[in-house]
């Protein structure tokens, strides 16, 4: 269910802070469906990695947001990775085993 950007802006502040708040060392993307795109795409390990998604009203409001988060805090990202038509906002913490 899509929620307000204000909110998916806040909550994800409030995760990283409770995993540590080191801003670059977790990486921001956009997908329309990230249970696929997270472990096929980028080798994170549900169950065992840190990891947050929440749905964006539109896929301009996602890339909104994801921008934001890169630009305030210094999250990684890769524009070239997003799907355009994706709504989903997700964040997983880097490890050695993740893609990148």
């Amino acid at each position: 269910m899509p929620v307000s950007a204000p909110r998916i802006v806040r909550e994800t502040r409030e995760f990283i802070a409770a995993h540590g708040e080191d801003w670059p060392g977790w990486y921001v993307g956009i997908s329309v469906d990230p249970s696929d795109r997270l472990p096929d795409y980028h080798k994170v390990r549900f169950g065992h990695d840190r990891w947050f998604c929440r749905e964006a009203f539109t896929p301009e409001e996602a890339r909104a947001i994801k921008t934001r988060l890169v630009e305030d805090h210094g999250i990684d990202s890769d524009d070239a990775r997003d799907e355009a038509q994706g709504k989903f906002l997700y964040l997983y913490r880097k490890a050695p085993h993740t893609e990148p």
